[in-house]
């Protein structure tokens, strides 16, 4: 009578001790592949699009900022709770902005990888397949989606960092049929990122469809969202755009498909393409998982397709209205690039990889080793792959940056030329993210500001033409561009020729003062 009572207990705790030690394994998996990410992928906290948001963290945590410049800060802060959520905890925790935007930076990014895997557990039923795919997805974190000047995921935190991963998510909840949920996550996602969360909400939309099996829900949906962008562009025809409002918005070649070199169609017909197969292959498949794959693959190229023919359709540089360009529909991209990779990667295990070591390592590390190189030696040669909260710049751009902030007052106005994001050595660095003073409207981040908020054209067109070729010009020219503007200090390359007197100077940069 003892045995069966001793052996019991034995056999029924073995299932659950291996399906903790799986958990545990998972999770751990996980965990490398964020840091995985981070490496590949690099964090440069002042970089590119950062160099928009944190400007709006610094002036809710010091009002006296950025006195000149406050309208092209404000605009993005005002619309989410990403500059508010990123000031408070930096007062809770007294940990100072850097740490605060790095440890957010490992959170969000620990957060796609998990968002992913359980888009990846919705479509394949093997664990291996499912981290393949997350494996993928996590190493061309940095492709760049088509043409729309967004990357898959962005090297420094922005209001992006925490919609992506939790869009993927409302997207599981609605493919378990937890609407309740997925409804949740669409809400966060709007407080963080309203137009991305348009975009959810009409991926949701579809795929409720889709999964419902509904052809005329699926036509009724298209038609609805083509008669909303007649609509919005017939609405706006009685408006007036102002000539400064056009020009800020035609220099946005990426809003207008028509603009678009060839290539950059191959990143909006391939993934539709590949999408559309994997739909059609898995079509008739009875394993539940991959009917998920299959419904998701389905969903994504009718999104897609109908983003493009919006686009085609409403988005036009010689249109009445250019709201439906500045509204963007191609970001629909985004979300259908992770879906993409995901699927993929566990069909590339499936068929490829299967369970042999040597065939992963021949596949993913040299991939890893590329995109890290293209990053680290192509995006941003002059920096740092990781920059640490703890780390000084040699970024000498950067260098100079912090200079201005320690040597000139808070009033201080700053200029450049436009265009000095794209110059040599300078890695995409936002000045006022990292110098904290008030600087001329530049082109490529003001100009995307003055072309989404009309009430900056103004200023943006005015400004901009006052530091068109400021590079080139004499001192005298330069002063008298300058003297409407109360422009105290000037950032020049090292390489432009002036007299005017410069208490800094590296290899690469010279800040100069105007009398």
């Amino acid at each position: 009578m003892l045995a069966p009572e001793i052996r019991q207990p034995v056999r029924s705790e073995r299932p659950s001790t291996l399906a903790a030690y799986s958990r545990i394994m998972q999770a751990l998996s996980l965990i490398g592949l964020t840091f995985v990410s981070m490496l590949v992928n690099g964090y440069h906290p002042n970089a590119e699009d950062a160099g928009v948001y944190i400007p709006g963290i610094k002036l809710l945590l010091d009002p006296t900022l950025y006195p000149h410049s406050r309208a092209f800060v404000v605009e993005y802060s005002h619309l989410s709770i990403f500059a508010h959520l990123i000031a408070a905890l930096v007062h809770i925790l007294h940990l100072g902005l850097a740490p605060v935007l790095f440890s957010l930076y490992l959170f969000t990014t620990g957060l796609l990888v998990f968002a992913c895997w359980q888009m990846a557990c919705r479509a394949f039923s093997s664990p291996p397949a499912r981290f393949a795919g997350v494996m993928l997805v996590t190493l061309c974190a940095c492709v760049p989606v088509a043409g729309s000047a967004l990357y898959m995921s962005d090297p420094y935190l922005t209001s992006r960092s925490f919609s992506t991963p939790l869009t993927i998510l409302a997207v599981c909840a609605l493919l378990d049929r937890r609407v309740f949920r997925s409804l949740a996550y669409l809400a966060l996602v709007l407080l963080f990122h309203p137009l991305m969360s348009i975009y959810t909400a009409g991926f949701l939309l579809m795929l409720w469809a889709v999964q419902s099996r509904s052809k005329p829900a699926v036509l009724t949906l298209f038609a609805l969202a083509l008669l909303a962008g007649l609509a919005i562009t017939l609405a706006k025809r009685s408006s007036t755009e102002t000539l400064d409002y056009r020009a800020a918005v035609l220099t946005r070649q990426y809003f207008y498909l028509s603009q678009w070199h060839w290539y950059e169609w191959i990143g909006l017909i391939c993934p539709i393409a590949i999408l559309a197969a994997y739909a059609y292959l898995q079509r008739s498949s009875r394993d539940p998982e991959r009917r998920g794959g299959a419904v998701l693959a389905a969903t994504a190229a009718i999104v897609g397709s109908l983003s493009i023919a919006v686009c085609l359709l409403y988005a036009q540089p010689d249109s009445h209205s250019h709201l439906v360009a500045t509204l963007q529909p191609i970001r629909t991209f985004h979300l259908l690039f992770f879906i993409m990779f995901t699927l993929l990667g566990g069909v590339l295990q499936q068929f490829l990889l299967l369970q042999k070591p040597w065939r992963w390592l021949l596949f993913f590390y040299p991939l890893a080793i590329s995109l890290f190189l293209v990053q680290h030696l192509g995006t941003y040669p002059a920096s740092p792959q990781v920059e640490f909260p703890w780390s000084t710049s040699t970024n000498p751009w950067n260098q100079a940056f912090h200079w201005i902030r320690a040597n000139t007052p808070t009033d201080a106005i700053v200029a450049f030329d436009p265009n000095y994001i794209g110059a040599n050595q300078e890695d995409a660095q936002g000045f006022r993210a990292i110098g904290e003073r008030s600087s001329l409207a530049d082109y490529s981040k003001d100009g995307g500001a003055a072309a989404v908020f009309p009430t900056l054209a103004g200023q943006w067109m005015r400004e901009h033409t006052a530091t068109s070729g400021l590079n080139t010009l004499t001192d005298p020219q330069r002063i008298a561009r300058m003297r409407p503007f109360g422009v105290h200090w000037m950032v020049l390359p090292a390489t432009a020729p002036t007299q005017l007197p410069c208490p800094y100077r590296n290899p690469s940069v010279q800040v100069c003062t105007l009398p």
